[in-house]
């Protein structure tokens, strides 16, 4: 019964109803740990969460579904060069897997066990999770609705579940062909639940409102995202175009000195190409500033700032050997150092 509290209930009369009854069957009414746990609900039941969008994904789940992507075979002794490796190989598995996925989605042919037409056919037009969206559909067909209120162009109806478990109710514009449901599934998933499908099905609706497709969930998005990117490269600066290039060609190379770094001949090679193409993009007509930056050569002289004299002293520190000595008229004379054996010690000291 509490994992039915946890993640079973629908709403939150249905949690309610739950804990009533397992607090009642198990005589928790004084437990203190039970007590403090419903006053934390809201953080823990997912049916007190349905306004959040969520993608189905449980706060347990995170540290599980990371580990299975990964898919990290390293232990507490793996140093930093086995991870990189480690990394490498992974990254090239997940470009690997979506590149295969993109193609089975574009060119797939999607079986069902009947006719795809209406909004079934739309649907796999336009998303993604198609075999999420006909799980809903399936279930849309088993429910079953009645109508128990309308006003002008507004129906309401109360759809129950295949099993009866659970009243769900709908509200249907059918001018604007809008839809809402108390269970908040698109509001959670970014997917018309089934409650609404099954509406939808009934006043023979064929297609989905752009209103309930996610972008997040259409085969269009990354298409959409990169020429995103591009118009935004476009607008703030159009230098910006070159810079996949610039990227693409440095590291070529780099790669290119890393190989030739420890053959004479190699390096004699590179120089001289490096030559001759300067040479060449030189007579091409370029802008001025292209070949200045190419030949390392600027029009204007950058001169040294100005010097400031702060306040304080001005003058340099002078060294111990430097101080002057005060004598009677005023005057100061710098002590000279004086050569080793030139002065007759004292007769005393010996």
């Amino acid at each position: 019964m509490f994992n039915k509290c946890l993640s079973g209930c629908g709403n939150e009369e249905e949690f309610e109803n739950c804990w009533t009854s397992m607090i009642t069957k198990y005589e928790l009414e004084n437990n203190g740990w039970f007590n403090r746990l419903y006053d934390l609900k809201q953080k823990w039941c997912t049916a007190l969460n349905k306004g959040f969008f969520l993608a189905r994904i449980r706060s347990s789940q995170r540290s599980e579904s990371t580990n299975h992507a990964i898919e990290f075979n390293a232990s507490l002794t793996t140093n930093l060069t086995e991870f990189y490796g480690i990394y490498k190989n992974t990254v090239k598995h997940w470009r690997r897997t979506e590149q295969q996925d993109e193609f089975n989605c574009s060119r797939a042919v999607l079986n069902t066990g009947f006719e795809m037409a209406g909004i079934m056919r739309h649907a796999s037009e336009v998303l993604t999770l198609f075999k999420e969206f006909q799980k809903e559909f399936m279930k849309g067909i088993s429910a079953s609705s009645k109508i128990v209120g309308d006003h002008d162009t507004t129906i309401i109806y109360m759809v129950t579940s295949p099993r009866g478990e659970s009243n769900n109710e709908v509200i249907f514009d059918s001018s604007m062909k809008l839809i809402t449901c108390d269970c908040l599934g698109f509001e959670e998933f970014g997917m018309l639940c089934y409650h609404s499908l099954r509406v939808l099905l009934i006043n023979s609706v064929q297609k989905i409102q752009d209103a309930y497709i996610k972008n997040r969930w259409t085969k269009t998005e990354k298409s959409e995202v990169w020429d995103k990117f591009g118009r935004v490269l476009s607008i703030t600066s159009q230098a910006g175009k070159s810079i996949p290039w610039r990227h693409n060609i440095t590291r070529k190379f780099y790669n290119l000195v890393l190989r030739s770094e420890d053959n004479e001949d190699a390096i004699k090679i590179i120089k001289e190409s490096l030559q001759r193409d300067s040479l060449a993009i030189d007579s091409l007509s370029c802008t001025e500033s292209v070949r200045m930056l190419s030949s390392g050569k600027s029009s204007s002289n950058i001169l040294d700032p100005a010097c400031s004299r702060t306040k304080g002293r001005g003058k340099r520190a002078k060294w111990h050997f430097e101080v002057s000595k005060k004598k009677r008229g005023g005057t100061s004379t710098s002590v000279q150092a004086n050569e080793f054996g030139s002065k007759t010690p004292k007769p005393h000291l010996f």
